[in-house]
């Protein structure tokens, strides 16, 4: 059984340097209202989620509010300068892949703001939620949000910067040491030299399940980056240590090749940790051992295995059963995904083989969610039917389908086997007065469905208890992709059908950034 909710605590003063400002614990009033929860025993989520409270002290702070699997905790951002124009400006907050932590930054959309602590000004900090610390960040003046991103793994965030090129790299692992530099106190990444060019042409892809970023070089094209037929591609494993500590931390060459000098293409963004330029690159197995890319032409899908001296075709054309745009993920060094409209297929390279199946539904209703640790992808449309696809075969966790009006983008669990989303009511209809809503929840089990107050899925965890924030009404803004007004309240919907408030959400949280651009949140959340 879960450990159930416990009583807020406040962790000792810190700001972005590991000073006794800028950060600051304030447990307050929320402890008075989740004391009264405790003795209830409220069902958990094994998750992390962040928002930012909508109120500001007179100095310009604002109260950033951590949901740690049950317990409440808040910290406090200061301003570098306050003032009308940063009152309205949207801070960036983006969760790592494994909900250890978050980045949080401050941006608009065209300049650079700069983050307060308590000896000057820094560009952003990670708010380490597992290690409990902050670790402040300068990033480069002009790097634009989307333009950092998280290993898939975890435990590091990388940039690419400068002229010649270098990427950038801040271990994230709290055994592993940061050095920082003396004049900002900010840590000092690992830099690695890039073969050729300037920053803007290169990304980076990493393993889902292991230490290792492949830095590809690209050709910039329309925000975004496409594989450079010729270019260079290199293997990087990161320290990321399971035991022990590491004092000196360096980046370490698995190996260097060139790309096929052939048409390549971009790929789906089926999992990226952040919408950056980076993402559809190429895609990489879990293990970190092979980087695979969509090529036209003679070959539809590139390989190469890490340390050997070049690529090689491991899907020549002409193949009917896949187009090689289509390639979704690499599940395991020999295992590929592809799906072509409706029809999943896994391909072992290893023995030629490749099985599929169809899902009943629309491509419009089709959403692709992939395991943590990149060993699993899940199929879904929002009516209800779901397929899972891993190393072992094709699972068709439901086939039940029903109509969702209004269906948000579903939150997928770790291991990909619990999917959930929320639906509106169609016509505006009411139970008992009150506007009504919907919350899907699909697994092995099939679909079931629950109805009252309309709510907004933020996580699910692998023993399927949800996440929730309820909803004014069923307005939805297409320009954020969200419900226009802030959330309600907090809820946990477990995985036996109980329903609990944990928050009450006051005072309501502020709009925040993610990463990518045009990407908005009012709470951001991570299953663990």
């Amino acid at each position: 059984m879960k450990s159930q909710a416990a009583t807020p605590y406040a962790r000792p003063d810190e700001d972005l340097r590991g000073g006794p400002q800028s950060w600051r614990a304030r447990a307050g009033g929320t402890a008075l209202i989740l004391a009264l929860l405790v003795a209830c025993g409220p069902p958990t989520v094994d998750a992390r989620a962040v928002w930012i409270a909508s109120q500001r002290d007179k100095g310009g702070a604002r109260t950033l509010t951590i949901y740690d699997a049950g317990r409440l905790v808040e910290r406090e951002l200061l301003p570098a300068d306050p003032g009308p124009e940063a009152e309205v400006l949207p801070l960036v907050v983006e969760l790592d892949p494994r909900g250890q932590g978050a980045l949080v930054r401050a941006a608009d959309g065209g300049w650079q703001h700069e983050l307060g602590d308590s000896f000057g000004s820094l560009r952003a900090g990670y708010v380490d939620l597992a290690g409990e610390r902050t670790l402040p960040l300068a990033l480069p003046a002009g790097l634009a949000p989307d333009a950092a991103g998280f290993a898939p793994a975890g435990g590091a965030l990388w940039w690419t910067a400068g002229c010649p090129a270098a990427l950038e790299l801040v271990p994230l692992s709290p055994r592993v040491a940061t050095p920082s530099a003396s004049d900002t106190g900010a840590v000092v990444p690992l830099a690695w030299p890039l073969p050729v060019g300037c920053a803007e042409v290169w990304g980076a892809v990493g393993a889902a399940d292991a230490p290792v970023v492949f830095a590809v070089q690209g050709v910039p094209e329309n925000g975004v980056l496409r594989p450079g037929p010729g270019g260079h591609v290199l293997a990087l494993r990161y320290p990321r240590p399971a035991h022990g500590y590491d004092a000196v931390p360096a980046l370490t060459a698995l190996g260097e090749a060139r790309l096929p000098d052939a048409p390549l293409l971009r790929l789906p963004r089926a999992r990226c940790a952040g919408p950056g330029p980076s993402c559809g690159l190429a895609v990489v197995d879990p293990d970190g051992r092979t980087l695979s890319l969509a090529g036209a032409g003679a070959c539809d899908v590139w390989r190469w295995v890490a340390g050997e001296p070049a690529f090689a075709c491991a899907v020549p054309a002409g193949a009917a059963w896949h187009n090689a745009d289509r390639l979704i993920a690499a599940i395991s060094p020999r295992h590929y995904v592809f799906r072509e409209g409706l029809v999943i297929r896994r391909y072992d390279l290893a023995t030629g083989e490749h099985v599929g199946r169809p899902l009943i539904g629309d491509t419009s209703e089709l959403f692709t969610r992939t395991s943590v640790d990149g060993r699993a992808v899940l199929f879904a449309t929002t009516r209800g039917a779901a397929l899972r696809v891993d190393e072992a075969g094709l699972e068709l966790l439901s086939a039940e389908q029903a109509p969702c009006a209004g269906a948000q983008p579903p939150v997928a669990s770790p291991n990909a086997r619990y999917l959930a989303w929320t639906c509106v009511t169609d016509g505006g209809a009411d139970v008992g007065g009150l506007v009504a809503g919907e919350i899907v929840r699909v697994s092995s089990a099939g679909m079931e469905r629950f109805q009252g107050v309309p709510m907004w899925a933020l996580a699910i965890d692998d023993d399927g208890d949800l996440l929730l924030h309820s909803r004014d009404d069923q307005e939805f803004s297409l320009e954020l992709l969200l419900p226009p007004t802030a959330p309600r309240n907090l809820y946990v919907l477990s995985a036996d059908g109980e329903l609990a408030r944990v928050d009450a959400l006051e005072p309501d949280p502020e709009l925040m950034r993610g990463m990518g651009p045009s990407v908005y949140r009012w709470i951001a959340a991570q299953a663990t």
